[in-house]
């Protein structure tokens, strides 16, 4: 009689020992899903953020401007011969694209490093709007790690400006310093 109640009583721990395993196994099983999810979803919000940052857009156009528009240049000279004049005041830190014969495309690299050593360059659009005046449009600020004194430019970089502290604090010295009129010794 003994015999049998041990045989039972054994019988009933393997029985429980399966039913606690089992239950254990699928609440492991339940745990390492919600873990996993968990982490999906925190590697997803992860992607969200980064990419809402990265993929932040300029200012509109309208905002992109220059704001003391229109430039007046010297009486005797045209778009060209200013562009010319600016090439040869700023000659390793300007480079010019003709976009046609009123516009033109310039990129001016400040002499002025940021704290992190970097270089920031501006570029616009430019073009004859009177005789003697003209428009300064499409700025975009570039703050970067390039050279221009090496003789490569763009290497990565950051576009700008995307909001209106960048605009007033990169951006429009940059355009300010490259409309100074020619000094005696540049």
């Amino acid at each position: 009689m003994v015999k049998t109640i041990t045989s039972r009583t054994v019988s009933d721990l393997l029985l429980a020992y399966r039913t606690i395993c089992s239950m254990r196994s699928r609440s492991l099983h339940r745990i390492t899903i919600f873990s996993r999810m968990k982490i999906r979803r925190i590697f997803i919000l992860f992607i969200i953020v980064f990419l809402s940052i990265s993929c932040a857009s300029l200012l509109p156009t309208e905002r992109r401007v220059y704001p003391k528009n229109p430039v007046t240049f010297p009486e005797s000279m045209n778009i060209h011969d200013w562009i010319d004049t600016k090439t040869k005041q700023y000659p390793n830190r300007l480079k010019t694209l003709v976009i046609s014969d009123l516009e033109y495309k310039i990129t001016y690299y400040r002499k002025e490093h940021t704290s992190l050593g970097s270089y920031v360059a501006c570029s616009a659009l430019v073009k004859t709007i009177e005789p003697r005046k003209l428009e300064i449009y499409n700025m975009i600020s570039i703050v970067n790690y390039a050279d221009y004194s090496k003789g490569y430019m763009r290497k990565n970089g950051h576009l700008g400006p995307m909001n209106e502290k960048e605009r007033i604090d990169i951006l429009l010295p940059c355009i300010e310093e490259f409309l100074e009129p020619p000094q005696p010794k540049e």
